[in-house]
Parts: C-alpha cells; sequence; structure tokens
C-alpha cells in the first residue's frame, strides 16, 4: 500500500471514528447535554446537565405519553425529588415524536411534576443514554458525574428498592 493510500485509509478512519457518539454506560461520566423544555410543562428554558453535575446525584428518566408503566414511575420519583430537596436533580426526557411530544408538558404536568420535562425530538441525548429506546429507562448517576445505574422498565413492586437506593445515592459523598 503506497503512503497516500495509507493516509486515506488512516483519515476515513479517524473521521468514522470521531462521527460516532460515545454511548454511556454504568461506570462511565455522564455525558453532557441540553435539552428544551417541553412546551406546557412544569418548567420553562432549557435544562443543562453540566448546571447538576458534580454537585448533587442525577435521575435522567426516559419516558413517553404512550407509556403506561412511564405513568407510574414519574409520581415515584416526584415524591423522591421532593423529600430530598435541593439534594437531588430529576429530569424526564420525552422521547415522544413529533405526533405526540405537545402532550408531554401537559401529561406531566397533570401527573403533578414540577421537576424539568424536557424533549429530544433529535434523539440526540436517546442515543447516547438509550439507545434501545426503551420506555421507561432511568439512569442514576453520583456527585462525581458517574453513571451507577441504568434501569429498563418499572413496576410498582420496585418503589422501595428505588426508594432505598436513591436514600444511598443522596448519602454517598
Amino acid at each position: 500500500m503506497n503512503r497516500r493510500a495509507f493516509a486515506s485509509t488512516l483519515l476515513a478512519a479517524a473521521f468514522a471514528t470521531a462521527a460516532q457518539p460515545v454511548l454511556a454506560s454504568v461506570g462511565t461520566e455522564a455525558p453532557e447535554f441540553t435539552l428544551p423544555a417541553a412546551p406546557g410543562g412544569p418548567t420553562r428554558g432549557r435544562f443543562r446537565l453540566a448546571d447538576s453535575l458534580h454537585r448533587k446525584p442525577i435521575v435522567v428518566l426516559f419516558w413517553a405519553t404512550w407509556c403506561q408503566p412511564c405513568m407510574q414511575e414519574l409520581p415515584v420519583y416526584q415524591a423522591l425529588f421532593q423529600r430530598y430537596g435541593g439534594q437531588l436533580q430529576v429530569v424526564a426526557v420525552s422521547m415522544d415524536g413529533p405526533d405526540t411530544v405537545a402532550e408531554a408538558g401537559a401529561t406531566a404536568r397533570r401527573l403533578g411534576i414540577t421537576f424539568p420535562v424536557v424533549t429530544d425530538l433529535e434523539t440526540q441525548v436517546v442515543s447516547v443514554y438509550n439507545p434501545r429506546r426503551a420506555a421507561p429507562f432511568s439512569v442514576w448517576i453520583d456527585r462525581a458525574g458517574i453513571i451507577t445505574r441504568e434501569r429498563e422498565g418499572f413496576s410498582m413492586s420496585e418503589q422501595r428498592q428505588i426508594e432505598a437506593g436513591i436514600a444511598d445515592l443522596v448519602r454517598r459523598r
């Protein structure tokens, strides 16, 4: 292989690698993201993960208006968000598409959600944190910014386990 062909091959490999998003997983540092608040939802503006990273534990919930287990999971995390006040950040990332995304904010308000509810129509965050696009899907991030738990699905029988896990996450320094 001549030098020019070799250099072209290396360059192509570098671009291919750079184009691939780094997937978030347990034990890795949580990738930063910024998403817009769901219209009609409990918050306005944009949510920046960096505003809470390295300050407090964070729970990222992936959900959709058409997902019944999501409708049960969101209030569980709302209760924990209220219990721990400023010691815990929760953000719900709506995976609703163009046909249902307008319902995300209203659905969250109807459920009594007060933590940020954001939309990811371009699936930039979903592709990194939840590439299988499971709903519900939760990610726990500790104070150090490390992902400590990922969980697909939700059942009310898990509520005590979730409460104990969040209590431990908040206590860790």
